[in-house]
């Protein structure tokens, strides 16, 4: 039968109406899914007629769900959530047009052990566990989640980090976030923790920890604590940033993933690479003792041909397997992380000179432009294991032992031309180097409940931590442009720098809770003590080449001697040393409860720092032993009031300190990545007084809005700063330098909030410092001709940034199965060297940088996924300026005076880095 066509639309129409009848006479029902016990919004928990599970919603990031288009009638609906116990409800539907309302709490299917519960997994790793420490934490911190952090774009710790608010991340060479700055304080001034407990350094100079070493999935969550107490250890002005590891689950899991990725620049130029086979592991000195003479065919020179190429894909895996025996009493966890990556940086840079004086007029003279080209391939290994026993109600003990090892393998090739002058002179260096750094720490933690209100934990701690940088090579070749001289070979330099730092402590607390004139008080006391031993190996050679040998020839053995002054290594120099460092505490401390509103901690610590010293240099030169010797006294207090059951406001006082480093008080010098280093033997420690105050409101379990401020006080802080070596013609030398007192203050504000599928993630920091100190200041007077005269400057701490924001944007859809992040962080203007002439610090200047991540499960029966990374989306890049007129924008090339990429006229570029944009591509499984 054939159907006109006015009849076809007809019945177009006709169903159309019915469609729209039927769903205008249809009811909605919605509601919340939420834990019994937090409240949290349980985000992908399932809400389903039991009689038509096509008829469902799945919870949104608010806990949300809305199931639309339900006829009138009777229904049993339920809700359904991993871990947790399915709820039934029955619903009644009496009006077509009617809105009901249904929640589902839902209670946890946690194992019971003896008389108390043990948290579930998913909670430990939500944001909603992270949102409900910070509120019931004793101290001021923020939280990144372990679901946060795997969702983030970020592959290290150290580039986490740079999401947190009041964090700046300084980067490596190779563009990977490495050291934090906390709200505006130098990496100096803060220390980081695993489980609590402060871990040695793997750095060869310094105390603080390369935040890059650690794979970004090894973690539970990630805390910075910006305030202390009594408790915690007082080297802290900054701040601490302590890693959580994961805890041994409630039940089985097993969770692993692996991708691949590729760096951008690789698009466009090759990859640098050597032999690493060839490296020689040990010097001369360190084979065959102080008293061989060495040979140039001691220096194996294989490592020192270059291949260039194409890389390998980034290839990167993950997994985590644990679970409870022996009736729940044991719990085991194991998680291992592997990265294996390829980056690339271009760098154009300008050498200051040492020479005093201006030429043009008003502006800096510099010695060398130089571009560099880095190829840098890393390798992170960790392994972590933990394991819990529960002997009863009252006793606990767990061990858990961790080891992360960050192999690098760079080769730097830099063009270096003579600045200011047509002497045509163009030096080119090739560095080899391989470093590897590991830290390893184990600890065998005790909680005890000796009597009711009376408990008492103990913690014994082993940590090694060491960097072993081999065969650390200098390859350099020289030619004129003018004269027409060949390229040819005129310097070759080996390094062997080894550093090893080992850390023995032991905690004890003891604590007993009682009732006061009917309010809850707790009182507390402990003590802590360490020992430190720090070694540091530093062999040096210097080998000249025979004859004029153009550098287009392979390089070899025959082609080189060892200069006069390195045939037997460099056993007698400063950096060679050992230190010895016994800290001990001791602290007391008392927690009020005042109703249900207010509570009051006060305490009071005092801590002991005893150092020793030996240096190998002769007798008779001035630093080969030294003693340091000094105590703290550092008392802290803090109120919290709950405004309501879900506000706080706190305020916090504490004071502490900071340690100069090992390598800062030892009368070094070393050759820097851009400067030449020395000691400080004259340096002492920094102190600060804190102060904190902020508004707290989490009005959901996921939730938060933080608003803050702090003031610091600071004694002694210590920066680096360039001194003026005895001979004018030599380069610039950087040193560790007190400078006096500064101030440091600022405002934080943190907001999360979801709704529905949608959610945003937000944070700003401003910060303000200031500290005086003297510059000299270079002027042309009519009568004396170039001089200089001592004048004060006022300045922001090395390091702060006025301004820091980060903004994610969040999309989740559990019925799709999709999750994307759109993340951007702005780091504004600071301070990255500071100068000995006044107005010539160095600027880094502000950045923006975009990043992106998705996830997208592939399977509702199993749990597979796959996930995308995108980093640094816009290319942004490391700029460095110096903030006075330029005197040489505008000049040719053909001008004595020319320097190149100085087009702006109000500032002069010193430095610039290109990193290129990343990109990942990967699979998850969860068992």
């Amino acid at each position: 039968m054939l159907i006109s066509t006015n009849s076809l639309r007809t019945l177009k129409t006709f169903i159309l109406l019915l469609t729209l009848t039927t769903c205008l006479n249809a009811a909605t029902i919605r509601g919340k899914v939420l834990d019994s016990k937090t409240n949290e919004a349980l985000t992908g928990a399932l809400v389903f007629n039991k009689d038509n599970i096509l008829i469902n919603d799945v919870v949104g990031l608010d806990g949300s769900y809305t199931i639309r288009d339900v006829a009138p009638g009777k229904y049993t609906f339920a809700a359904r959530f991993i871990g947790f116990t399915i709820l039934e409800k029955e619903v009644t539907i009496t009006d077509a047009n009617e809105v009901v309302t249904v929640d589902f709490l839902l209670e946890a299917s946690a194992h019971d052990l003896g008389e108390y519960t043990v948290v579930t997994e998913y909670e430990k790793g939500s944001d909603n566990y992270a949102r409900s420490l910070e509120k019931s934490s004793d101290y001021v911190m923020n939280i990144m989640s372990a679901k946060t952090i795997q969702m983030s774009p970020d592959l290290t710790i150290g580039n986490v980090l740079q999401r947190v608010s009041g964090v700046v991340v300084e980067k490596a060479p190779n563009g990977e976030g490495r050291y934090a700055i906390i709200r505006g304080m130098d990496k100096r001034y803060n220390y980081t923790a695993i489980d609590g407990i402060k871990i040695p350094s793997p750095d060869s100079k310094n105390r603080y920890v390369p935040m890059d070493i650690f794979p970004s999935e090894l973690v539970e969550r990630l805390e910075v604590i910006k305030s202390l107490n009594a408790s915690m250890e007082g080297d802290a002005i900054g701040g601490v940033v302590n890693l959580k590891l994961k805890d041994a689950p409630d039940r089985f899991i097993c969770d692993a993933n692996v991708s691949m990725g590729y760096s951008q620049l690789f698009f466009d130029q090759k990859f640098t690479t050597f032999d690493k086979s060839a490296v020689s592991n040990q010097s001369p000195f360190q084979m065959y003792g102080p008293d061989y003479v060495v040979k140039n065919t001691d220096f194996p020179v294989g490592a020192f041909t270059y291949n260039h190429m194409d890389p390998a894909p980034n290839v990167l895996a993950n997994f985590s397997i644990g679970d409870r025996y022996l009736n729940n009493k044991l719990g085991v966890i194991l998680s291992g992380n592997y990265q294996n990556t390829y980056s690339a940086t271009q760098s154009f840079f300008l050498a200051p000179s040492a020479q005093p004086n201006y030429v043009p007029p008003n502006g800096p003279i510099f010695d060398d432009i130089e571009e560099r080209f880095y190829s840098t391939q890393q390798t992170r290994s960790a392994v972590h294991a933990k394991l819990d026993y529960d002997f009863d109600k009252n006793n606990k003990i767990s061990f858990y032992t961790v080891y992360v090892r960050l192999d690098e393998f760079r080769e730097r090739h830099t063009s270096d031309t003579v600045a200011n002058t047509n002497a045509g002179r163009v030096n080119t260096d090739d560095e080899t180097k391989v470093s590897h750094q590991m830290i390893f720490n184990s600890t065998l933690h005790g909680d005890h409940t000796l009597l009711p209100g009376l408990k008492f934990d103990w913690s014994g701690a082993y940590a090694d931590a060491s960097d072993n940088i081999p065969d650390w090579g200098t390859l350099s070749s020289q030619s004129n442009f003018v004269t027409g001289a060949p390229n040819t070979y005129n310097g070759f330099s080996r390094r062997w720098v080894y550093n090893d730092d080992k850390d023995k402590s032991a905690f004890a607390n003891l604590s007993y809770k009682h009732k006061l004139f009917g309010q809850d008080v707790e009182f507390k006391v402990g003590g802590m003590d360490r020992n430190k031993v720090r070694t540091e190996t530093y062999d040096t050679y210097t080998l000249d080449f025979t004859n004029v040998t153009p550098s287009g020839v392979p390089i070899d053995t025959n082609l080189f001697t060892v200069d006069g002054k390195s045939l037997t290594g460099t056993p007698e120099n400063a950096n060679n040393y050992s230190i010895t460092e016994n800290i001990y505490a001791f602290y007391g401390q008392i927690k009020l409860n005042i109703g249900k509103k207010w509570e009051l901690l006060g305490g009071l610590r005092k801590e002991y720092t005893n150092d020793s010293f030996f240096t190998q240099v002769p007798l008779t030169i001035n630093g080969k032993y030294g003693d340091i010797h000094y105590s703290d006294l550092l008392p802290s207090w803090s109120i919290k009031y709950a405004l309501t059951d879900n506000q706080n406001l706190r305020a916090s006082y504490f004071a502490s300190i900071t340690r100069p480093s090992f390598f800062e008080v030892v009368p070094y010098s070393i050759t820097g990545e851009y400067f030449d280093e020395e000691g400080n033997d004259s340096l002492k420690h920094t102190q600060a007084d804190n102060y904190d105050l902020r508004w707290e409101w989490f009005p959901k379990p996921s939730e938060e809005i933080l608003a803050g401020v702090f003031y610091k006080n600071i004694t002694n802080p210590i920066e680096y700063a360039f001194v003026r070596p005895p001979s004018t013609t030599s380069a610039l030398d950087i040193q560790p330098q007190n400078f006096g007192n500064a101030t440091n203050y600022g405002f934080e504000f943190v907001a999360v909030k979801y709704y529905k599928h949608w959610g945003i993630s937000a944070n700003y920091t401003y910060t303000h410092s200031q500290i005086t100190t003297d510059k000299l200041l270079y002027y042309n007077s009519p009568t004396k001709g170039n001089t200089d005269t001592l004048v004060n400057q006022t300045r922001p701490l090395q390091g702060q940034a006025d301004h820091i924001a980060n903004l994610s944007l969040i999309y989740k859809d559990e019925k799709m199965g999709l999750d994307i992040r759109v993340s951007a962080v702005y780091t504004g203007k600071l301070i990255s060297q500071v100068s000995p002439d006044f107005g010539l610090d160095y600027w880094q200047m502000p950045m923006t940088r975009l990043d992106l991540s998705f996830e997208k499960k592939l399977s509702k029966k199993i749990n597979l996924a796959v996930f995308g990374k995108v980093n640094n989306i816009l290319n942004t890049g490391l700029v460095i300026r110096i903030e006075q007129p330029n005197p040489y924008a505008g000049y040719s090339s053909s001008n004595a005076f020319y320097l190149p990429q100085q087009t702006d006229a109000g500032s002069i570029l010193v430095e610039k880095e290109l990193y290129g944009q990343s990109y990942l591509l990967g699979l998850r499984y969860k068992f």
